[in-house]
């Protein structure tokens, strides 16, 4: 069976604005021309040094908007995804942290974000994290 291919609004969009840069009349690069300047007046050399140059140009905005993406999404993914913090719950008495109800893991999260803020060490946060533990949980310490 052959793999459909489909169109989308953003699809259709993209090619109108990205149109292969080997299209035949060479309109894809009328808009950069100087003024005064016209296709008729440039030779095969010059327009496959156009074509690469633009190619080259493409490829670095692709490779500029990469990081851009990835650079903007990290502090999404960041707050989507919350740090494993079962490293800080106290091993005496035990706590599992599948155990601790929704409102506990997002105290304690908030603690570890403050903690983090305040440039406090781990041991500090562990014991913070004990305490709220304790004192809201636990009925031995």
């Amino acid at each position: 069976m052959a793999k459909e291919e489909y169109e989308t609004p953003l699809i259709d969009a993209y090619n109108r604005t990205h149109l292969d840069v080997l299209h035949e009349d060479g309109t894809w690069y009328h808009r950069y021309l100087p003024e005064g300047v016209f296709l008729e007046d440039l030779g095969p050399v010059v327009e496959e040094e156009l074509i690469q140059t633009y190619n080259q140009c493409e490829q670095d905005a692709e490779t500029h908007f990469e990081q851009s993406v990835r650079e903007k999404f990290a502090d999404i993914f960041a707050r989507a995804n919350p740090i494993d913090l079962r490293g800080l719950l106290p091993k005496k008495p035990p706590v599992e942290w599948a155990t601790l109800p929704v409102e506990a893991q997002r105290q304690l999260q908030v603690i570890h974000d403050e903690a983090h803020q305040e440039g406090i060490t781990e041991r500090t946060l562990k014991k913070r994290v004990r305490q709220y533990l304790v004192d809201q949980y636990l009925t031995e310490e």
